[in-house]
């Protein structure tokens, strides 16, 4: 059985937006607070505000499923000379056909295409989980490493510097 790859593309809509945050991933669930309705329309207003951020002065991508549902969307916002903010969020449709898998491989390139566009910057990942070793191995295979020195609250820090220098 051949497993289809999730399409990449650049456009994103508040309807995809709104889609990941009604049918989150799990690990979603609890980065955004979603297990509480009242935060869903929180979640929904920071990811509105941070896209147009990244349209100015970064980028956004949006992986979808083979049926065209929206699957994961990752955006960098740029904060300074040197840093790019990113946002994650993904729908339930990681935990279907080894979906997670292949978007990791996917935004391990994307990552790397990107850091040529950035060079010497660096992308900068708060991230939170129930599952932080989950969390942390997943991040370490994107090409991001854990610098305890940057942890907000139960929120822990994670770099992935461009190897294209500046």
């Amino acid at each position: 059985m051949e497993l289809s790859v999730p399409k990449v593309q650049d456009e994103i809509t508040e309807e995809d937006l709104s889609y990941v945050l009604k049918s989150p991933w799990k690990f979603s669930t609890y980065e955004w607070k979603l297990y509480n309705i009242h935060n869903e329309k929180t979640a929904f207003d920071t990811l509105m505000e941070q896209f147009e951020s990244c349209r100015k002065d970064g980028f956004s991508k949006i992986f979808r499923t083979p049926d065209n549902l929206p699957l994961l969307i990752l955006m960098a916002v740029k904060t300074s000379a040197t840093k790019l903010h990113c946002y994650l969020v993904a729908s339930k449709h990681m935990e279907e056909q080894s979906q997670a898998l292949k978007v990791t491989f996917e935004m391990r390139k994307i990552l790397e295409e990107q850091s040529h566009n950035y060079r010497g910057c660096t992308l900068v990942v708060y991230s939170q989980s129930k599952e932080t070793n989950k969390q942390m191995s997943w991040l370490r295979f994107l090409g991001l490493k854990y610098k305890p020195e940057g942890n907000v609250g139960d929120s822990k820090y994670f770099e992935y510097e461009s190897r294209v220098k500046a």
